[in-house]
């Protein structure tokens, strides 16, 4: 077959960016044939006849390992390597970024192991991921196995994720110290556990803020969100939080009572630059006097 031929054909091909095997037309195309032992090696540039995705194919043919499988036609096996490598059945995440730098390092560099059949490396970096996300949590402990109950009882995961987790957990050690290969299957599913706990622990909760309205329970979030709401009043106004948020007053969910607390600490501390101490006195027909405040 000529060059020009080869580069007219269509290979089904596994695409990363389809998360699945289509068809890719050839773009460029490259052989190098061995006489000796009869073998061709070519080299394949396609490109998605889907999402126009480019990739690299090398496609190793071995001629003399061919056998018949028809008075007229003969099998030749093919070796088949892909870059980027796919990892069938899995799909990335999308917002791998949002991740801390050291998590989406181990992560990555996890994945990366799978795809390439190292998987005593990848056991091993699947259960420093998660060393690394109790150490980016501040979840301590002498021994990983404490840090996921500590995970559990923090909220920052339920009970039956961290079983899940010590599964992940024996994965690692076994492979770490019995220098053990672990099931590719076992790996598939280890890191769908990996990508649910930082989906849940990362992604969800930075999209869930950016959108959603969620609950406010850090006082840094307080602050933040009563910046927001002071755009709305003028210099010398004199009202109670609760007109200040309106309706996100919802938000808080029993965490009020301290904020209010921390805020009225930072104004006495001279920290605010945004509010001072007002008088205390019912507010809109309110049984009780409340604290307001002045804005600046």
């Amino acid at each position: 077959m000529t060059v020009t031929e080869e580069k007219k054909k269509q290979v089904y091909h596994s695409c990363a960016s389809c998360d699945r095997d289509t068809w890719h037309s050839v773009v460029q195309y490259h052989v190098e044939s061995e006489y000796e032992y009869r073998m061709d090696t070519i080299y394949q540039i396609v490109q998605c006849c889907g999402c126009h995705a480019v990739s690299f194919r090398r496609v190793v043919r071995d001629y003399e390992s061919a056998y018949p499988i028809d008075d007229n036609e003969w099998d030749v096996p093919e070796d088949i390597t892909c870059f980027p490598s796919i990892l069938k059945g899995h799909r990335e995440l999308e917002d791998v970024w949002d991740l801390p730098d050291t998590v989406r390092e181990i992560y990555t560099q996890s994945i990366k192991a799978i795809k390439d059949n190292s998987n005593i490396l990848a056991g091993i970096g699947l259960r420093a991921t998660i060393e690394a996300i109790c150490n980016d949590r501040g979840i301590t402990g002498r021994t990983l196995d404490k840090r996921i109950d500590a995970l559990a009882r923090g909220g920052l995961i339920s009970q039956k994720d961290s079983e899940r987790l010590h599964a992940i957990r024996f994965l690692g050690n076994d492979s770490a110290h019995e220098i053990k290969k672990a099931d590719a299957r076992n790996l598939l599913i280890a890191l769908r556990i990996i990508d649910h706990l930082l989906v849940n622990i990362y992604i969800l909760d930075g999209e869930a803020d950016r959108r959603l309205e969620t609950i406010v329970r850090t006082f840094e979030q307080f602050t933040t969100l009563l910046e927001k709401s002071l755009s709305s009043f003028t210099s010398g106004d004199e009202v109670p939080l609760a007109k200040i948020f309106g309706r996100d007053m919802r938000r808080f969910h029993g965490y009020f009572a301290a904020h209010e607390k921390s805020l009225v600490d930072t104004i006495t501390n001279g920290a605010s630059t945004k509010l001072k101490i007002g008088k205390v006195d019912h507010f809109a027909g309110s049984k009780d006097k409340v604290q307001h405040f002045v804005v600046l």
